[in-house]
């Protein structure tokens, strides 16, 4: 379900900090349960999220369907001809990675690609930590960011959210951003959030 965005902006998240040029798009909670323990913890949790977004690309869903489109599409408009290479808007950056202190690169762990087999988008790793990771994408149309976290509920038990930060490229990208929000909300974040949830609870018996 989508939660509010200004109570993950008061979250202490590193984003929150290298990425106050961008515009938090969505936010969502992914609908788990875990205790925090040394196998329910956010690094289990983030294999489990990669791998879920890789069988996702195999299998025929509405999601594939729509990344499949958007390669054709990209053959008409130019979407994806430059990727991971162009400058952050409105900077000279072109990866938020250069905004983290030394610091941060020693504390962050091995993150890994995001890749989808259909068109050349590749989310590239910025960090990952005990509790939060970030990955990024550059394009013609938009610089992305997205990030998951980690967060206590209730006092009770751990779970996770998805946040998705974004700075378009000028009216293209603001075009672009307009025309897909419908199927950013219906399609694609439900079923992503509903497949984690699945492979979280599949994950979960197997350890019983």
């Amino acid at each position: 379900m989508m939660i509010d965005k200004e109570t993950h902006s008061a979250r202490p998240w590193k984003v929150n900090e290298i990425g106050k040029d961008f515009i938090l798009w969505d936010v969502w909670e992914i609908p788990i349960a875990a205790n925090n323990s040394k196998t329910e913890n956010f690094q289990a949790f983030y294999r489990i999220a990669f791998e879920t977004f890789k069988k996702m690309q195999t299998k025929t869903t509405l999601v594939s369907i729509l990344f499949t489109l958007r390669f054709w599409m990209d053959k008409i408009f130019p979407l994806d001809r430059n990727i991971n290479i162009l400058p952050i808007p409105g900077c000279r950056e072109t990866s938020v990675k250069s905004r983290l202190s030394s610091q941060d690169l020693e504390k962050s762990k091995v993150g890994m690609a995001i890749k989808d087999k259909n068109t050349v988008l590749e989310f590239r790793p910025v960090y990952l930590f005990e509790d939060e990771s970030l990955h990024e994408l550059s394009n013609d149309t938009v610089h992305g960011l997205i990030h998951v976290g980690w967060i206590k509920k209730n006092d009770n038990y751990y779970t996770a959210t998805l946040a998705i930060y974004v700075i378009p490229r000028g009216i293209y990208g603001k075009v672009y951003l307009k025309l897909i929000e419908p199927f950013r909300h219906h399609i694609v974040y439900p079923v992503m959030t509903k497949a984690m949830k699945a492979q979280w609870q599949e994950y979960l018996l197997s350890k019983d």
